[in-house]
């Protein structure tokens, strides 16, 4: 029997960088750069990636008090910090934040760090490492306005709330003031990894839709001409100069706004008429426009995003009873995210100062995304609207048998239900 080798391109490389002092994150050390600029060139994935980041943040926080408090000296809130994280995560498929610490072992700040400016100390000769690196511009993309410099970079401990680990960080630090604080550094590939984002496989189509916009780009700021040669002679001194006139009245002619106008070439008496040879091709319109219909699909698919989501028409008009399918399906494949979200913002917070007082409930959850459209509750329930009035003023049933079946039978949310047992009670 025979094995087929099948061979890949590594998704990511990662090398110590010994002058630098850290491990470099992708071989150029400008894999979150390069994510960043691919999505922003492409129409579908820019679009994929801001609805998930706005499905991962949901409403924010459930807990008003909690989402409203000031958690850092920019005067941001918690749910300030939810929405740059969640970006983060959807872009990156991880997200960092900075904690200060007082010497009573409680949290005084919480930050969101933009995710691209973060490195991992260089291994060590045991293979471990226990600082993360911060810097601005780690894929040289700004040199020209501030040269790099090692002499920027920050370094920051691991985040752990363990108060002896705490002590010694800051001893080794020089003391509280010398104390850079923590970077909770959250990887969707496990920890201390570097991450992927979920749509790294279709990175490559994003980059190939950003080909196909120029494509359409090129045409249409040609008037649709075909590439060629345009074929002159050359006559002595007199042909030169007549050469660079027609070069830059050619270079005139080009272009969307020149449609249909006319180029003038005075020929004298013998002279040989320049001839325009267009490149030979086969008709590819139709290969373009499959791609072009093709790309943004699989795209996402990647994210296992319905299509609506992306104001594309899927044959219901955007209708509202679609739009909020696809609204619950999203939230759904979105669900262990936010979850994720959840986790880590107990896991920072319980130490916040005050926390006690801000959320004395310990809740951290995450309100999902509805589509909330100006309609009435019948008009939503539809066909069940005399199935909902029917448990309403059914006396058999306890209040709180009405509120479970109202919820898990008919989906209907906390308030909906309040209002609605209210006003039968009234």
């Amino acid at each position: 029997m025979k094995l087929a080798i099948l061979k890949t391109e590594r998704q990511l490389q990662s090398r110590n960088d010994r002058l630098l002092g850290i491990q470099s994150y992708g071989e150029r050390n400008d894999y979150p750069q390069k994510v960043m600029e691919v999505v922003g060139a492409s129409i579908t994935g820019g679009a994929c990636v801001e609805q998930f980041g706005r499905f991962l943040f949901g409403r924010g926080f459930s807990q008003r008090d909690f989402f409203q408090a000031v958690v850092n000296p920019k005067g941001q809130t918690a749910d300030d910090v939810l929405e740059h994280v969640a970006r983060d995560f959807a872009m990156f498929g991880g997200f960092a934040l900075h904690v200060n610490w007082n010497a009573l072992y409680e949290i005084t700040s919480v930050n969101a760090i933009p995710f691209e400016w973060l490195r991992f100390e260089a291994l060590d000769a045991d293979y471990k490492f226990n600082r993360v690196a911060l810097h601005p511009d780690w894929g040289r993309r700004y040199t020209q306005l501030r040269r790099f410099r090692k002499a920027d970079i920050e370094w920051f401990d691991f985040f752990d709330p363990d108060p002896k680990e705490i002590a010694e960080q800051v001893r080794a630090a020089g003391g509280w003031k010398q104390w850079n604080g923590q970077i909770l550094y959250y990887s969707r590939r496990g920890l201390k990894s570097y991450p992927l984002p979920v749509y790294d496989s279709a990175l490559t189509d994003m980059s190939a839709e950003e080909g196909l916009s120029n494509v359409a780009y090129r045409n249409i700021r040609n008037n649709y001409l075909p590439a060629g040669m345009f074929i002159d002679h050359n006559n002595g001194e007199k042909g030169k100069e007549q050469a660079e006139e027609t070069k830059k009245q050619l270079s005139e002619f080009q272009g969307d706004t020149k449609a249909g106008r006319m180029l003038y070439l005075n020929l004298e008496e013998g002279d040989i008429e320049p001839v325009f040879k267009p490149f030979e091709s086969n008709n590819t319109d139709q290969k373009f426009k499959r791609s072009d219909e093709k790309v943004p699909d699989r795209i996402g698919a990647a994210f296992c995003q319905p299509p609506i989501l992306r104001a594309k028409d899927v044959g219901s008009n955007f209708g509202a009873t679609a739009m909020r399918e696809a609204h619950d399906y999203y939230n759904s494949q979105t669900e262990s995210e936010r979850q994720t979200l959840e986790r880590v913002m107990r896991d920072v917070f319980q130490y916040f100062a005050g926390i006690n007082t801000l959320n004395p409930d310990d809740d951290y959850s995450i309100l999902p995304k509805v589509y909330d459209v100006t309609q009435t509750l019948a008009e939503r329930l539809g066909d069940r609207t005399d199935k909902v009035l029917e448990i309403l003023f059914d006396m058999s049933k306890s209040e709180n048998a009405k509120r479970v079946v109202l919820a898990k039978v008919f989906g209907l949310d906390d308030e909906d239900i309040e209002e609605l047992l209210q006003g039968v009670q009234q």
